[in-house]
């Protein structure tokens, strides 16, 4: 029985880290997406060019996702709720959705800002349920 409790701390403890960094990279896309007028007053030169490029958008896609499939799963397999995994998956099409030609500014900024909100949104009820079904 005690290794059994070790067990599950240990699984709770990477769970934690995974959606940690979950939601951290969802707060790094609004967070990118809201002060990238600041960034590129304060830092320019190549950073101000690639984080406004299609490169910095598709890299962090490319962590949101993957980061993102393992929380809800981790989370839904121990709460079994389907809310905050579809409010992620909802959260990941509007960025992809902004990634699209013919977006344009004020898409791309909107879906980028309202992915990133239904993203840490489910990444947060993810958390809360996880850490009561305990």
């Amino acid at each position: 029985m005690h290794a059994e409790n070790l067990s599950r701390g240990a699984g709770a403890r990477r769970t934690n880290v995974v959606e940690g960094v979950a939601v951290s990279a969802s707060l790094l896309c609004l967070v990118h997406c809201l002060a990238l007028p600041l960034l590129l007053l304060l830092l320019p030169g190549v950073l101000g060019l690639f984080a406004q490029s299609d490169a910095f958008h598709y890299a962090a896609l490319a962590l949101v996702v993957p980061a993102g499939l393992a929380a809800f799963w981790l989370g839904y397999r121990r709460h079994r709720a389907r809310r905050p995994a579809l409010l992620g998956i909802a959260g990941v099409i509007c960025l992809v959705i902004a990634l699209l030609p013919g977006a344009g500014e004020g898409g791309e900024l909107g879906f980028t800002v309202a992915g990133s909100l239904l993203l840490v949104a489910g990444h947060t009820m993810n958390w809360r349920l996880r850490t009561h079904a305990a």
